[in-house]
């Protein structure tokens, strides 16, 4: 069995959850077939990971994955796909199956007893900054929590010793959707945050509405001169203000924000168009670096400010269930494989 995922070369938190967790749940002879497929952590019910290449001749399961980064899979709705659970009511609502909307598979986590660190108490852990592994390069977040006296998690750690941190901390600041969903599932409070334009408040909505909770994010301001052009750059691009505005749209307009981005879209028209020459970038990030002094403790401010803010944790009851129902999927999916 193959597990699709996302792969960052540099390594991404959420995404490499994949490489551990469902190793975890199911017994070594599951991944034995060579005809199945596994679509489980990650905004991935896309058409380039549910690909014709992909999935053919294939028995295709998801567990718990996304909409909200791509446009949906032109193949999908496949009579031999078996849709276990989506991330939430958004997702189930664009795939025509309202009755998958669960939650993101990492809440599995929960019955991972040896991945998970030992518990701390309340006031003995720290409070702790994740940001989105996009918001990392050529940032000064490092230098902001050092200052603002909270703990830099960097999203491109290997996610056994992410684990370890968030389990630990008292609070999680987090723009990665990831830290707030492995934070809640191990009953440790967060606090969503905004660094960049770039962040999809569709897939955050998707998510906290299966757990009856709001998006409410707090918006950081650049750590850097650098990320003050590359947000220039990214809302020149999007022709819109931060998306964090988009978390307070209702769900039609979510689900229409969609189909004006994806609608028509083909797979190879989300590639990266080609940035600056190596010699032109170094030449203005050496310029943009005059700012940072004024960007850096501007940042931290905001930080300290968002550690004192308003905490969010869902109700222990719905995330039992939600996790309940998780865990009968991955008994389903277990039974067909040894079928």
């Amino acid at each position: 069995m193959r597990i699709i995922h996302y792969h960052s070369p540099s390594g991404n938190f959420g995404d490499d959850l994949n490489q551990i967790l469902w190793r975890e749940l199911l017994p070594p002879d599951c991944f034995a077939p060579d005809d199945t497929v596994l679509l489980g952590i990650g905004s991935i019910f896309r058409d380039d990971f549910l690909s014709e290449e992909a999935t053919r001749n294939k028995r295709v399961f998801v567990i718990g994955s996304g909409a909200g980064t791509g446009p949906l899979p032109r193949l999908w709705p496949r009579a031999n796909w078996s849709v276990l659970a989506v991330r939430g009511p958004l997702t189930a609502r664009l795939i025509g199956r309202p009755e998958t909307a669960v939650t993101d598979s990492a809440a599995l986590l929960a019955t991972t007893p040896r991945l998970l660190p030992r518990p701390t108490g309340a006031d003995e852990g720290e409070v702790v900054f994740l940001p989105h592994y996009n918001s990392v390069p050529y940032s000064r977040w490092p230098e902001v929590c050092k200052l603002a006296n909270i703990l830099f998690v960097d999203p491109h750690r290997p996610p056994r010793e992410i684990l370890q941190i968030l389990g630990r901390a008292r609070l999680v600041i987090t723009e990665a959707m990831h830290g707030a969903i492995v934070a809640d599932t191990l009953r440790v409070p967060w606090v969503p945050v905004v660094c960049s334009p770039s962040i999809v408040s569709f897939k955050w909505v998707d998510w906290t509405q299966s757990l009856n909770l709001e998006y409410r994010p707090l918006v950081l301001p650049p750590s850097s001169g650098w990320e003050i052009l590359k947000h220039f750059k990214i809302r020149m691009a999007e022709r819109r203000e931060v998306r964090k505005s988009l978390a307070q749209l209702p769900d039609q307009d979510l689900i229409r924000d969609f189909y004006q981005r994806y609608g028509d879209a083909a797979a190879e028209d989300l590639v990266a168009k080609p940035g600056l020459n190596a010699p032109m970038k170094a030449a203005v990030m050496k310029m943009t670096t005059l700012f940072d002094k004024f960007t850096i403790p501007r940042a931290a401010e905001a930080l300290t400010r968002a550690a004192r803010s308003r905490a969010y944790l869902s109700d222990d009851r719905i995330l039992a269930n939600r996790v309940e129902r998780l865990d009968e999927c991955v008994t389903t999916l277990h039974r067909a494989l040894a079928a």
